[in-house]
């Protein structure tokens, strides 16, 4: 985007992600009467896609330091606290911190926990090479491809050097690029693997693999791995 260009009032770049981290973020908010039911359901299907899909991916992570990214009502944060010695929990929405805190407390067995309540594009709070381990599940799926993009820079930031990222997203813009997210099968945004992965190698990260996940006959999402260079 060239910054001496004339933008049409609603168009820039930063009017379209406020925009869709608004409608992203009322969409799972329980306090705005949505997202509960989405957080009952997906709960008992997390052990099945985390030794299934996750975990077969992840497990020579170093999870030290986890941070774990729209992290909804925890069931993501369930798995990593066996794993971690720290971990970030992330989420745009207060009620989501909200409900992770009461859920994990302070801390549990080993692991220690910080909530960071965020701007929905950004990991202000979170220093700079602080992180062994990024994680995102189930959440950057509805992402538009301009929020995962300035994702992707700050992982850069906050990964310590040889920290991996790993990350689910949505692969529907190959269908409907510039459909409306909320229009689109499970709510999946307009981001593509192909620009995820330039995305990754404009932060300087290395990818590493980029894998399609059929959900029974299409391809509409995909997960990313990409590590931070020693």
């Amino acid at each position: 985007m060239n910054p001496d260009t004339p933008e049409k009032p609603g168009t820039s770049e930063n009017s379209i992600v406020k925009q869709q981290i608004r409608e992203c973020a009322v969409a799972h908010d329980v306090s705005q009467g949505s997202g509960v039911t989405y957080f009952q359901m997906a709960e008992p299907g997390m052990e099945g896609q985390w030794a299934s899909v996750i975990w077969p991916r992840i497990q020579d992570f170093d999870f030290s330091v986890t941070l774990d990214l729209a992290a909804g009502h925890g069931r993501n944060t369930s798995k990593l606290k066996e794993l971690a010695k720290e971990i970030y929990i992330v989420d745009v929405n207060q009620s989501c911190i909200d409900a992770c805190r009461a859920r994990f407390g302070d801390s549990l067995g080993a692991c220690k926990f910080h909530y960071v309540v965020n701007d929905g594009c950004s990991l202000t709070g979170i220093p700079d090479q602080s992180i062994t381990s990024l994680y995102s599940w189930d959440a950057m799926v509805h992402f538009d491809k301009l929020v995962v993009r300035r994702y992707v820079m700050e992982f850069a930031r906050v990964l310590k050097p040889g920290g991996k990222a790993f990350f689910h997203h949505s692969n529907y813009g190959h269908v409907a690029p510039g459909a409306d997210w909320r229009s689109n099968p499970g709510w999946r945004s307009n981001t593509t693997r192909e620009f995820v992965a330039d995305s990754v190698r404009d932060a300087n990260l290395e990818l590493l693999s980029q894998d399609l996940l059929d959900w029974g006959g299409n391809a509409f999402d995909a997960m990313t791995i990409c590590r931070k260079a020693r």
